[in-house]
């Protein structure tokens, strides 16, 4: 999983929100959950079934944005990666290590691909809507943890992104 937060300003939430979700659609990513409140948005969408576990083409995408007065936290988390490698790497290893290999380190390099690509769709979009965004950075576990799932925060987190609760 990879998690990494931009922090945006100036930005028209409504038309980022659906043209992130028009993207996911465009992906072949199907939104699995949505969510909205007061300074509040959370989307999750994924792409894969049974086949994608065994091949290792899963795909989960998590957007959250937090805030209010035109500032605004973005945290963008893919995840399922571990999943998608070490099955294939699995399965191909039993009939050859060096195949498993092979298969691990070509569906690392896709899940990089894809996490880069998004990225570069998200700062042509923000940058197209006249919005400022700031370079990517990982989120730390060093933020402190949900009051409720006990999970990772982003700094200064006003909502857990794993559960939504407030802290």
């Amino acid at each position: 999983m990879k998690e990494e937060v931009v922090k945006l300003s100036n930005v028209e939430v409504d038309k980022l929100i659906s043209d992130i979700k028009q993207h996911f659609v465009e992906l072949g990513l199907q939104i699995i959950h949505e969510d909205n409140h007061d300074g509040y948005w959370s989307i999750k969408a994924h792409k894969g079934g049974s086949l994608s576990a065994v091949t290792g083409s899963i795909r989960d995408v998590e957007i959250l944005m937090t805030g209010a007065n035109n500032n605004y936290d973005l945290t963008l988390r893919t995840g399922a990666w571990g999943r998608d490698i070490a099955i294939p790497a699995l399965l191909a290893s039993a009939v050859s290590f060096g195949v498993g290999a092979a298969v691990a380190g070509a569906e690392a390099y896709r899940a990089y691909k894809f996490e880069k690509n998004f990225w570069e769709w998200l700062n042509q979009k923000i940058r197209s809507l006249n919005a400022t965004i700031s370079t990517p950075s990982p989120v730390s576990a060093e933020s402190g943890t949900c009051n409720k799932c006990h999970l990772p925060l982003q700094a200064e987190a006003k909502f857990c992104m794993h559960c939504g609760s407030p802290q």
